[in-house]
């Protein structure tokens, strides 16, 4: 039977039968995977979001002149008189080279079509037009997304042994990681309500795991469970009446 999280000198530690073990560490792969598929699917269709070029119709015509486009850059300790940039004329190509500054449309990213990934990476501005929605997702989706696949990879180091041994600076990650695999079991069982909340929590014998559903049930409790053993030993270490909350602790109590 699982014991819960509990402080240490050196950790917060829980002990966990094997079967458990696996069972988060394939759920966590499950994260893994879908935020890996998530970014080989919008890569290819971002470097070429108009799909094939034009084909050549056979007829020349007259080709605008080029642009003046901005120097090349060399490398810091380069840049001088030869090479036609003073420092801080470098400076200012190295700054400005990544920023989106052509007149064309800005780049655009869709939400996900998957519920799961789409509750991983949610719009961060629900009331915006569809166009800045598709924008700012363009800005900060792969950072996010980067952020969430090293939680998940630290909670499979971690994970490796039935006594589970958390570092104190290391345990928002991990709960974030936890967190993370509640969110897309959440979005497989359909929890959008506090009804639906309540449908899930209803399930807590292993005997009644006959089916798909329950079983997913059952892992979103004992997922949150301990997600909440771990929160509640990192909110004791808080200073005495202290506002402050544990991170990744407001994800836990706030998304089902």
């Amino acid at each position: 039977m699982a014991e819960r999280f509990r402080w240490t000198r050196r950790g917060y530690t829980a002990q966990l039968e094997l079967p458990e073990v696996r069972l988060l560490r394939g759920l966590v792969r499950d994260v893994v995977a879908l935020l890996e598929g998530r970014r080989a699917d919008v890569r290819p269709a971002e470097a070429d979001p108009a799909g094939a070029p034009a084909a050549d119709d056979g007829v020349d015509t007259p080709e605008d002149p080029p642009a003046a486009a901005p120097p090349s850059v060399p490398a810091a300790e380069d840049a001088g008189p030869v090479a036609g940039l003073d420092a801080s004329d470098a400076a200012f190509w190295g700054l400005v080279s990544g920023l989106h500054l052509s007149q064309g449309p800005e780049p655009q990213r869709s939400a996900p079509a998957d519920p799961a990934v789409a509750r991983l990476l949610p719009d961060a501005m629900p009331q915006a037009g569809a166009a800045e929605q598709g924008a700012h997702r363009a800005l900060t989706e792969d950072a996010l997304s980067e952020g969430k696949l090293a939680d998940a990879r630290l909670a499979l180091e971690l994970l490796r042994s039935t006594r589970v041994e958390v570092p104190h600076d290391q345990a928002p990650a991990f709960g974030r990681a936890l967190n993370d695999v509640r969110l897309v079991l959440a979005a497989r069982l359909g929890v959008e309500t506090e009804e639906d909340a309540a449908r899930v929590h209803a399930v807590d014998d292993w005997r009644s795991a006959e089916d798909v559903e329950s079983t997913m049930a059952l892992l979103y409790n004992f997922t949150s469970w301990l997600l909440e053993t771990l929160m509640t030993e990192m909110l004791s270490e808080l200073p005495e009446g202290s506002d402050e909350s544990a991170p990744g602790a407001g994800d836990a109590e706030g998304e089902q």
